[in-house]
């Protein structure tokens, strides 16, 4: 069942932004082309980025078609904070998050949101048919569901995946939160159990390598425990 529209925007997209000043233009480029049911905005949350991401993204914000917010932290704070922030400022009635390096395609976006709104679902979850992420991070992701699996009361055989939506009512609770160490995920099944899962293709990373180092998947495990 389609949900009213009770909100300015139909659909915010929440970019956390990290040494993606190569590819953050095209991925805002493609996202400003895209015609949701209820309009679309843009927040773009610079966690500290030691590139050029800052200078790349207020240039995008001045020239911007659609509205978009930019937002910047002062250090890095990892990617779950950045998530954080940028649904702080979300007034979609629903939100999207998603990364800034063109692995998750903007293609895939309007099909994620009408899954959501059409079958009434709080949160929807995307799994990848094939992952293009490096050998390791895919462990690394694998590691993190199965403790998830055991800490999180989530849908058994749930995929957690940084490409997500959500409605307004689970961002509204799950910024709630004003702890240091945000876990996005856990906060969700805290939330709400009405999830759904969509298939979606990944792909390659168009420029450098993965900016989710074993230090950082170690840090969020221990956060999860």
């Amino acid at each position: 069942m389609d949900r009213p529209m009770q909100h300015p925007i139909g659909l915010s997209i929440v970019v956390p932004v990290y040494r993606g000043a190569a590819t953050v233009g095209r991925l805002v480029e493609a996202l400003s082309a895209l015609k949701p049911a209820g309009g679309i905005e843009i927040v773009l949350v610079n966690d500290g980025s030691p590139d050029d991401s800052g200078d790349v993204c207020r240039a995008l914000a001045a020239s911007a078609t659609v509205p978009l917010t930019y937002l910047e932290h002062a250090r890095n704070f990892g990617e779950h904070n950045a998530v954080m922030t940028g649904l702080r400022h979300a007034r979609g009635a629903y939100v999207i998050t998603m990364d800034d390096d063109l692995q998750n395609p903007p293609e895939e976006v309007l099909r994620i949101y009408d899954h959501a709104r059409m079958g009434g679902w709080d949160v929807v979850y995307t799994r990848y048919a094939k992952k293009e992420h490096e050998g390791w991070r895919n462990l690394g992701s694998r590691f993190a569901n199965k403790v998830a699996d055991w800490l999180l009361d989530k849908p058994r055989g749930l995929y957690l995946s940084s490409f997500r939506c959500m409605s307004a009512m689970v961002v509204a609770e799950v910024t709630k939160y004003r702890g240091p160490y945000p876990y996005v995920d856990g906060l969700i099944m805290q939330v709400t159990q009405r999830i759904a899962s969509i298939e979606v293709a990944h792909y390659p990373r168009a420029e450098g390598r993965s900016n989710y180092t074993l230090r950082r998947l170690a840090l969020l495990w221990l956060n999860l425990a």
